[in-house]
């Protein structure tokens, strides 16, 4: 195994570094009470972005993209965490909408939708978690009954990244209640075309990431926006899990590695006791857990990206990934916001908003219980849950 980047890179690395450093830390806190970002902000950013890799660049280049692979793709999205995670799962649930689009999407569907998508015009969102239905999508309650040309959708999806600033929605629904799993499917909704309610949520960490909850009553969507048939609705659902999970084991290597990177800073700065407090024994081997819990989720992570690049069957190394990562997150930044103190607990440092942030990522897109039942059900065939 080669853990080396390649020149091209380190180049892309060190010139995403240089731009975070110059045009998105500086604003992280300020842009962190507002809640949630606007559109127009986003897409601003976005447009900055882009020429990086950003925000579809992953699709081919024949739609706009830029053919990265997934490795170089964690990387620049690692430098992103690192600096603002809550623009960093903006751009995540807006790349993996597009890249999904143009793998699976129809000719009418990239026709109607990745243009729009790519240039942030069209600000996209994934509708899975509902009310009732959160750890098993198995149940999904929202449906779309077809009538003629058109569905008619009905239901609630809520915790939905980018929700309360989107444009479109990819819905998992029901369109046959009596089928279970089987009559599971999903479908594209233009909200201009066929109008559904927003509502913005508030959260802990993250907290200035749009997330809504979406509200759908007799909401008629053409049968050609119908993406993903009945029967196979629920296995690319889970199968998308598998990159999202370890998008979110990069988000909370790059909080962790922020968190490192302002207490290194700290502590060859604060003077206690007639010394440097990076003189300290404990100071010294809190890092050094810091550091090995950053790196070991750096390489599960990058493991996992590799993994579904190769489109193998990956469902424990990504679960491993996730669950590891964001709880090695949380002990990084709380291990960091000790040791700044009482600056630590100040808005005026960034430690407090790092701990929000690390906190929250252990519950998106699987929580730390359910990625250990899925490696428990991988292990020993035994499904633990239904």
């Amino acid at each position: 195994m080669d853990f080396r980047w390649t020149d091209e890179q380190a180049q892309l690395k060190k010139a995403a570094r240089d731009f975070m450093e110059k045009e998105i830390i500086p604003n992280a806190d300020e842009w962190d009470k507002m809640k949630p970002l606007s559109k127009e902000l986003v897409v601003e950013l976005m447009d900055k972005m882009r020429p990086f890799g950003y925000v579809g660049g992953m699709a081919p280049k024949e739609l706009g993209g830029e053919d990265l692979d997934y490795m170089t793709d964690g990387l620049l999205m690692e430098e992103l965490w690192r600096a603002f995670p809550s623009l960093a799962l903006v751009v995540m649930i807006q790349s993996h909408m597009i890249l999904g689009l143009a793998r699976e999407g129809s000719d009418y569907h990239k026709e109607k939708f990745l243009s729009k998508m790519m240039t942030g015009e069209m600000i996209a969102s994934a509708g899975i978690t509902e009310p009732n239905v959160g750890s098993n999508p198995r149940l999904m309650e929202t449906t779309a009954v077809l009538d003629g040309d058109n569905y008619v959708v009905n239901g609630s999806k809520i915790w939905i990244s980018n929700g309360s600033i989107s444009d479109m929605c990819m819905l998992v629904v029901s369109v046959d209640r009596a089928k279970g799993k089987k009559g599971i499917a999903r479908i594209l909704i233009d909200r201009e075309e066929s109008p559904y309610e927003r509502r913005d949520l508030n959260k802990l960490g993250l907290r200035s990431s749009p997330t809504g909850e979406l509200t759908f009553e007799d909401c008629t969507v053409p049968r050609a926006n119908l993406y993903t048939p009945e029967g196979e609705g629920l296995k690319e659902t889970l199968r998308g899990f598998e990159l999202a999970r370890c998008h979110l084991a990069i988000g909370s290597v790059g909080i962790a590695q922020a968190a490192i990177d302002a207490t290194m800073k700290y502590v060859v700065q604060r003077e206690q006791f007639g010394k440097l407090i990076g003189n300290f024994q404990l100071v010294q081997s809190a890092l050094a857990d810091m550091l090995a819990d950053t790196e070991a989720s750096r390489l599960l992570a990058y493991r996992g990206l590799s993994l579904v690049q190769e489109g193998v069957k990956c469902a424990w190394e990504t679960s491993l990934a996730k669950f590891y990562a964001t709880e090695a997150g949380v002990r990084v930044a709380s291990r960091a916001l000790q040791l700044h103190g009482a600056y630590g607990l100040s808005e005026e440092f960034p430690l407090e908003r790092y701990f929000r942030d690390a906190r929250t990522m252990t519950i998106p897109d699987g929580t730390t219980d359910i990625q250990k039942l899925i490696i428990g059900r991988e292990l020993t065939g035994l499904n633990a849950f239904i």
